[in-house]
């Protein structure tokens, strides 16, 4: 057992006796119908002995990871926040939080 916010994004583990795969800092997908759950960050969890990178069948070319696809978007939208940050120097401050709002809500 270990706490939810130890495991890596894409990592697959158990909980309250369901399989899940971590897509975020608080989300999951449940494997069984692809659905999307807030696990607390405090939650014990049981993950599964394969390492996230370890797949049993890989996806088709024309396929698309829904995690791959997701851990993408974060990196891109930790980037924007990054770049968001240096500008904010010339910046007025309301522009700024109306930015920041904006991509929060994106």
């Amino acid at each position: 057992m270990k706490k939810f916010t130890l495991l890596a994004v894409g990592e697959d583990f158990a909980y309250q006796g369901e399989d899940y795969s971590k897509t975020g800092p608080l989300t999951a997908a449940r494997h069984s119908d692809g659905a999307s759950r807030m696990i607390p960050r405090h939650a014990l969890v049981e993950p599964h002995r394969s390492s996230p990178l370890e797949k049993t069948s890989p996806a088709s070319p024309a396929t698309l990871d829904a995690t791959r696809v997701y851990q993408a978007l974060e990196q891109y939208h930790a980037g924007c926040l990054e770049w968001l940050h240096l500008a904010e120097q010339e910046l007025q401050p309301e522009t700024a939080a109306q930015i920041r709002r904006a991509m929060e809500q994106a």
